[in-house]
């Protein structure tokens, strides 16, 4: 009996736990919106008039929802190569990098071979994960051999590959005519569309939910996911109970990139059919808040990259009819990381209020 007390005692407070994080993170993007609407107001516009536009351009049409989950897509990939690295206290900075050698992989490879379909876009998307964990490879190197710090040296790949990716789209592999974009890729290399024209939603949004499974299932049913959250919770414990810490870091950075390159892969073959320059908008800066918010849970970075992917969706309509920047949005996704590095401070408040210490 008191055994049983133990786990049910053990059950309600990681209940609570979640709960209390979620609140947390509720909080932190409610404090985010408002502190946005008063920028907006100092700026001169109405608040509620840019706020209602931009609800109605991610939701107001079938059209714009489509739109909506299609602009999820790379924000939930990059959500997940975010958490999936933090679970090993390994902070990846460098998704934006490894989403654009990804695409550029997609597109090179996607114009090159011209196989069935059902080989060429596994094989397409295979050589943007490829690219996008050989990105990875080399922090995760440095990391390991020279003890760089993982935040430095991914933050100055995204730079090494922004203008690599640059080059080869305005230079050996620019389309003739174009101006600034690579070769269209096979049409067999295109993922297929989930609902007719003038539709844009893809098999995108499918693989990325399953990518999100499998996060799921590797973190909380495998022994290697066991190993990188016991890592993330205690390296010193961890390396005492024979883990080896430093294989796990390397792995976890790896399979970031992975995910991430497959961001940019389905960017391409999805969306896309070609790599058109600056296509990014700091998509893989964006998985920060996405994951960060979650809690680096893979289900709950399925909601946070929906809402996320809603307001990039809605902010054209925002610019349009009210005049509001559309970079208001990666304005609030920052205060959203600001609010949530404050979560000491929430988290003080709120347990007080409950009486609690």
């Amino acid at each position: 009996m008191a055994q049983q007390a133990k786990v049910q005692k053990a059950g309600q407070h990681k209940f609570e736990e979640l709960a209390l994080n979620f609140l947390i993170s509720a909080i932190a993007l409610v404090l985010a919106i408002v502190t946005g609407g008063i920028i907006i107001a100092l700026f001169g516009n109405n608040p509620f008039q840019a706020y209602g536009a931009l609800v109605k351009g991610a939701f107001g049409t079938p059209m714009a929802f489509t739109q909506s989950l299609t602009k999820s897509v790379p924000l939930l990939l990059t959500g997940l190569a975010v958490a999936l690295a933090y679970k090993c206290t390994v902070f990846n900075i460098g998704a934006e990098g490894q989403l654009l050698v990804g695409a550029i992989t997609a597109g090179i490879v996607g114009h090159a071979l011209h196989l069935p379909a059902i080989l060429n876009i596994p094989i397409v998307l295979a050589a943007s994960m490829l690219a996008g964990m050989v990105w990875a490879f080399f922090p995760a190197v440095l990391k390991q051999k020279a003890d760089v710090n993982v935040v430095i040296s991914t933050i100055m790949f995204n730079y090494v590959g922004q203008y690599l990716v640059q080059y080869l789209i305005l230079g050996p592999f620019k389309e003739e005519g174009a101006a600034s974009a690579t070769k269209a890729i096979a049409e067999t290399a295109r993922l297929p569309k989930l609902l007719p024209s003038p539709f844009v939603l893809n098999l995108g949004i499918v693989i990325a939910l399953a990518a999100a499974v499998l996060v799921y299932i590797l973190l909380n049913r495998t022994s290697l996911g066991y190993e990188m959250c016991a890592v993330g919770l205690n390296k010193n414990a961890a390396y005492t109970n024979g883990i080896n810490v430093e294989r796990n870091m390397f792995l976890a950075l790896l399979m970031s990139g992975a995910l991430a390159g497959l961001a940019g892969g389905i960017e391409v073959t999805g969306t896309m059919g070609k790599v058109i320059n600056g296509f990014s908008a700091n998509y893989g800066f964006s998985g920060i808040p996405v994951a960060l918010m979650a809690r680096n849970n893979p289900f709950a970075i399925i909601i946070t990259a929906f809402l996320m992917g809603s307001m990039r969706s809605g902010s054209l309509m925002m610019q349009s009819s009210v005049g509001v920047s559309k970079n208001m949005v990666d304005i609030i996704q920052g205060l959203v990381i600001v609010f949530l590095c404050a979560e000491n401070v929430i988290r003080y408040y709120i347990k007080k209020r409950r009486g609690g210490k």
